[in-house]
């Protein structure tokens, strides 16, 4: 079929119905004019490579169609949007305040302080991080980069960040990496737990297998589409708690704002000195997703209202950027735009609980709430990533789950056997075939896709029932407003034609965050890949499956009970440090200990680690995000062994002292080279200074040996 004969006279005269449609105001130039000023360079070479020099993105996917009016297989408002999403470079969005946008699903903002830069949510991927840093450092100019926010836990928002600042600048006190309280946790619980489910629902929210073009994506709403590449993590070094905080970095003051909503914890940043307010993902220029199609914890309708309208506290903001889109300029403009925001989400919270109440299930409440005239006239609240339909459905689980209190729904047959009785009740399968045909023919759309996935559940390889199934699922595509729903209804289409892809465009493993699991929600990631009937009785074998990987394996379980904790109930802890010294770098156990190539004096060593032994205030050796209640620490013995050419330390203690076993053996080494004194190390230790100690040791060498309880 010619591509141009997908599109139906129904679905023609919907969009040319649209383009009529009072509610859209088309002569408002207002949002282009805010998403094109302040460009200073908009790059036109031809795409972005990864180290083995293939495609992460394409600057000129969507440049070769998205101009002038919108084509009959696009809904005319989200054409809107894909043209205003299709602003990309790096902007200036006032004196000191820089963003790159356009050239990652994200946008990064970049904020000068004294003698550098503080980056704001460093993009998605390594690769696009650093080709935003490389825009920002030809075009503004090269300066270090002295500080990082993470403004919430989405990896589109963090993942670049190896792209701009190095792990060992963070460790070595450097570069704050600053982020709201419980950010590694749910970092890791979304990235460790659910994340194995979503890859196929991303990749149809997403449209990661659909060409781009006015046939296929055109747009998700946040931006054009996910880049690929590397996607990096470095842990926070500073914490936001729920009562906000300032920080002065280089110079400049920052004051956060505690602020979950669009993600369970996040904050919201302002700069006074450039009167500009970043409100993460909890604003942008289009409706949210209080619940997102890819899967993900329903989102706090109730608390991500309340994190808007405390932002309207910012009263002098006279320039307001988020983590998509393009920015609101004028205070005026600001706090109408906040105030509509807020209106928007509360309106979504209060009606579905309004109809929940009144004993209406989720899919009548969808299809009954709609926005009023004033709210649904915004273009900022249209719904281009998030919609009305799945929203309401996702507060109303966030209150009530998954059973819509119909007895008759506790227990339903599996999708397969209801569709085999449905289609038997019918009349049987042609019956059906012969009704649906009529029904399309009539632009019934959305019935005919819900009794043809009936058929396909009860006979999958049905060729009838594939073709016309994935010509209602175009024009549901071509139909809808949402970039989210076009490209699910799209993907699914393609799927119907072509056949499962072998892989999805944007599966990656976030490797830097699983380094991070701690051993307890590891072995919870791995229990979920288990097959529980065929492991009975066989746990070791199948949890040492999936870590031979990770080069560990368990050896023996003992059941503790349940006022057991991996951590506060351990009595004593044992830490091995490795140093390899000698000229030549080992290459058998490469990456298994620290290489240095200076002769260290193993005696004085010995001497300035006696110390450490006995009860003192660590601060000095403690890193800047610990999160321990106090720096006090008991270490019972030092060890310190020279097997040939190898260095063994081992410290005994009662405390977790990973962090500052690290910085321990760095100051060690500093005295082994003669770099300091014992006298000097002395000093260090009483000083309770972070800045005096030496730079810690890499991680590589360091090892939990044992723990006793």
């Amino acid at each position: 079929m010619n591509k141009k004969e997908l599109i139906t006279n129904h679905t023609k005269k919907f969009h040319k119905d649209e383009c009529s449609n009072p509610i859209f105001d088309w002569k408002n130039k207002q949002d282009f004019e805010f998403a094109s000023r302040g460009l200073i360079h908009r790059p036109d070479d031809a795409d972005i490579r990864n180290k083995d020099n293939k495609i992460v993105w394409h600057h000129e996917s969507f440049e070769k169609f998205l101009k002038g009016n919108s084509p009959e297989t696009v809904h005319p408002s989200l054409w809107r949007h894909a043209l205003l999403n299709n602003f990309r470079g790096l902007f200036k969005v006032c004196d000191g305040v820089y963003q790159v946008r356009g050239e990652s699903l994200a946008n990064v903002t970049f904020v000068e302080t004294n003698s550098g830069y503080v980056v704001i949510d460093p993009l998605t991927t390594v690769e696009t991080a650093s080709y935003a840093l490389q825009l920002l450092f030809d075009h503004v100019g090269k300066k270090k980069i002295v500080g990082m926010v993470y403004s919430h836990t989405h990896s589109d928002h963090f993942g670049g960040v190896k792209g701009m600042i190095s792990e060992n600048e963070v460790l070595q006190g450097n570069i704050k990496v600053i982020a709201s309280e419980g950010f590694t946790e749910w970092v890791l619980k979304e990235q460790g737990m659910a994340a194995e489910g979503m890859p196929s629902r991303n990749d149809y929210m997403y449209g990661e297998n659909l060409e781009v073009s006015p046939f296929g994506i055109v747009d998700t709403g946040l931006g054009q589409m996910i880049e690929g590449g590397e996607i990096s993590y470095i842990e926070p070094t500073d914490v936001i708690g729920k009562d906000g905080g300032s920080i002065k970095i280089d110079g400049l003051e920052f004051e956060f704002m505690f602020a979950p909503g669009e993600a369970p914890t996040g904050m919201h940043c302002y700069i006074p000195k450039y009167k500009t307010l970043h409100v993460a993902d909890n604003c942008y220029m289009c409706l949210h997703n209080v619940y997102t199609i890819r899967g993900a914890f329903p989102r706090d309708a109730m608390q991500w209202s309340d994190s808007v309208a405390r932002s309207l506290l910012f009263e002098d903001t006279e320039y307001l950027i988020s983590g998509h889109n393009w920015p609101v300029f004028g205070k005026k403009e600001i706090r109408k735009f906040l105030g509509e925001q807020r209106d928007g989400i509360k309106y979504m919270h209060d009606q579905t609980l309004r109809l929940m109440s009144h004993g209406y299930v989720p899919s009548e409440i969808a299809n009954k709430i709609n926005f009023p005239d004033s709210l649904a006239r915004l273009w900022h609240l249209r719904g281009y990533y998030g919609a009305l339909k799945h929203n309401v459905q996702g507060i109303y689980a966030y209150y009530l789950g998954w059973y819509d209190g119909n007895p008759a729904n506790l227990d339903k047959l599996p999708p397969r056997e209801l569709a085999v009785k449905t289609l038997e009740y019918m009349g049987g399968i042609n019956n059906v075939l012969k009704k649906a045909k009529l029904d399309f023919e009539k632009g019934e759309y959305r019935w005919v896709v819900y009794i043809l996935d009936q058929i396909l559940w009860a006979y999958p390889d049905n060729t009838e029932a594939k073709e016309l199934a994935a010509l209602t699922h175009t024009q549901l595509g071509f139909s809808s407003e949402n970039a989210t729903w076009r490209n699910a209804y799209l993907s699914a289409a393609q799927e119907l034609r072509e056949g499962i892809p072998s892989e999805g465009k944007n599966h990656r493993i976030l490797r830097d965050v699983l380094k991070g699991m701690s051993p307890i929600l590891l072995l919870n990631s791995l229990s979920i890949r288990i097959n529980g009937p065929k492991a009975e009785n066989k746990f070791f074998k199948s949890i040492n499956y999936f870590l031979n990987k990770h080069e560990i394996a368990i050896l023996k379980i003992k059941k503790k009970n349940m006022n057991f904790h991996a951590r506060f109930s351990a009595k004593e802890r044992t830490y091995k440090y490795i140093i390899f010294n000698q000229s030549s770098k080992p290459i058998l156990q490469n990456k298994r200990g620290w290489f240095v190539i200076k002769n260290l004096e193993l005696e004085i060593m010995k001497k300035a680690a006696k110390k450490l032994i006995g009860t003192h205030d660590f601060s000095t050796f403690r890193a800047s995000g610990c999160n321990a209640k106090s720096p006090i620490k008991s270490i019972k013995s030092v060890k310190i062994k020279k097997i040939k050419n190898k260095i063994e330390f081992e410290f005994r203690s009662q405390s977790f002292l990973k962090q500052q076993v690290r910085s321990m053996v760095g100051c060690l080494k500093y005295i082994g080279e003669k770099k300091w004194t014992v006298k000097k190390f002395t000093s260090v230790i009483k000083s309770k200074n972070r800045n005096l100690c030496a730079p810690p040791a890499p991680a590589e060498g360091l090892f939990l040996q044992r723990v006793l309880y």
